[in-house]
């Protein structure tokens, strides 16, 4: 028997592309293998068509593909089908009898069957040996039946418990506004940047105090005069000491002295400067100022009082930082809340990523002026960086392949990327983070591979298979329906398997 020749069909093979590589074979036994929606063979007049070259060019023809549906319609037509490359190539093809062969081979229709099955023994007349005949009818079709439901019964499930190991990564990211797409090279991220203008008002309350005079002193003095008549002291006389630091009062009503040389007046005082300055002792006031220190001369005979001060609070250059701190932080926050509102449920905006310009700023106080509050009205911009969600996460789990083993899968449910930190921003909007991309793996598990790997096994057989050949974390678990059978399916497409952490 000659080994059969393998032709791997394509996506762009159309059914005249297939029937020229059919002649291009050389042997009479040839295994096509069909990918998933192949254009060239994918309905059943393609399949008819297939199975009439086939009789043409006196060829075997059997396939190979992953469609139930393509391997039942080529069945229906006669060809051999399997489901894989290496089960066609180690299952023994039976020669079609003879007289039979183009039957085999061509569209399955009335005619074609006439010719391929013999008649009934009635049409040909059961004769002597027609009651040995229908036994050995009966019991073939027995075991036929028996056959069917050994292949077709059986059902079987396992359940595999792979190994798993963590993987993590931690990566330095730039986000930059000038990209469009991710730079996996690079390790970059598409960015955008918004900005939003705000306005706001804030208070503080003063706090340095200082002592500002409160009372002013006030007293009395003596005028004397200097002339032979009588002489008026205006009310607003300037008199004030002459020793030390000079203290002025100003007579508070007016008065006239007496004619003669000698003779006396008192008159009212108060300090022009409240505070305690102007608390002074007695003969301490001697000088009067102005053309009326001609005329007479003035003392005061008591000391002054009265003169105090009181701590009070003023306006400060620190307060007008802290203020202006403060109201910025506000009216960032302001602009953050109203930024972050306006974003789409995918996109981020890293709180650290924003920056603030205060545009103008207005106080209703002077630094050194006496108050209680300080008031500021301010309007600034603020600017940040928008990231996309999923373009992080792309980014973060495509960097945790390279951190998985070969032979190993990242498990799609248990994978997390986290944004750190952002560690730098500069002036256009650019942004470096850090992040963290943490995961689980397991070992990768073709289940087409172990269902043809286990499939007419016993369970102990397809158990030590399976322990032997996969990283688990416990036996695998193998359930055959029925529990009597003891064996797994011949048919792969029976067994399920099943894969849980």
């Amino acid at each position: 028997m000659s080994q059969a020749e393998i032709v791997h069909l394509s996506l762009d093979d159309t059914w005249a592309a297939i029937r020229e590589r059919l002649r291009a074979t050389q042997g009479d036994r040839v295994i096509l293998v069909v990918p998933k929606d192949c254009p060239g063979l994918d309905s059943l007049v393609d399949l008819q068509l297939l199975s009439r070259q086939v009789a043409a060019m006196d060829k075997e023809v059997a396939l190979v593909a992953s469609s139930r549906e393509l391997r039942e319609l080529a069945r229906s037509l006669g060809f051999r089908t399997f489901s894989s490359t290496a089960w066609a190539r180690r299952t023994k093809w039976r020669a079609p009898k003879k007289g039979t062969r183009s039957a085999l081979r061509g569209p399955l229709t009335r005619e074609s069957v006439g010719r391929a099955i013999p008649a009934p023994a009635s049409a040909r007349g059961m004769g002597i040996g027609g009651p040995v005949i229908l036994a050995i009818a009966f019991m073939g079709m027995i075991s036929f039946m028996v056959l069917l439901a050994a292949v077709f019964v059986p059902t079987a499930k396992v359940t595999l418990r792979p190994v798993i190991y963590p993987v993590s990564t931690t990566l330095v990211v730039e986000a930059n506004p000038s990209l469009e797409s991710i730079d996996f090279i690079g390790v970059r991220v598409p960015a955008r940047v918004v900005e939003l203008e705000v306005v706001g008002s804030d208070e503080i309350a003063t706090t340095a105090v200082r002592d500002e005079p409160e009372a002013t002193a006030s007293g009395e003095v003596v005028f004397t005069n200097k002339r032979s008549e009588a002489t008026t002291v205006m009310s607003d006389t300037i008199v004030s000491t002459s020793a030390g630091t000079t203290t002025r009062f100003h007579t508070t009503q007016e008065v006239t002295i007496p004619p003669g040389l000698g003779s006396r007046a008192r008159a009212p005082i108060e300090a022009i400067e409240p505070g305690p300055s102007g608390n002074v002792p007695a003969y301490s006031i001697n000088r009067v100022e102005g053309p009326m220190d001609r005329q007479v001369n003035v003392i005061n005979a008591e000391p002054t009082g009265g003169g105090g001060v009181s701590q009070v609070t003023y306006v400060t250059s620190a307060d007008k930082d802290q203020l202006s701190e403060s109201t910025l932080h506000q009216l960032k926050e302001n602009g953050y809340s109203a930024m972050v509102a306006e974003l789409a449920e995918e996109e981020i905006l890293p709180r650290e990523s924003l920056l603030e310009f205060v545009l103008s700023e207005t106080y209703d106080k002077f630094p050194g002026e006496v108050s209680d509050s300080l008031g500021l009205h301010m309007r600034a911009l603020v600017r940040g960086t928008v990231i996309d969600r999923e373009d992080v996460e792309l980014l973060g789990l495509r960097m945790l392949q390279f951190e998985v083993r070969e032979g190993f899968q990242l498990l799609s449910d248990a994978t997390e990327v986290r944004l750190d930190e952002v560690t730098d921003v500069a002036y256009d909007g650019t942004l470096t983070l850090r992040m963290t991309a943490a995961g689980l793996s397991w070992v990768e598990i073709n289940e087409l591979e172990i269902r043809e790997a286990v499939r007419g096994k016993s369970v102990a057989e397809a158990d030590e298979y399976l322990t032997r050949h996969l990283s688990l974390v416990e036996d695998p678990t193998i359930e055959v329906s029925p529990a009597w059978w003891g064996r797994l399916p011949w048919l792969p497409f029976q067994i399920t398997v099943e894969v849980v952490s």
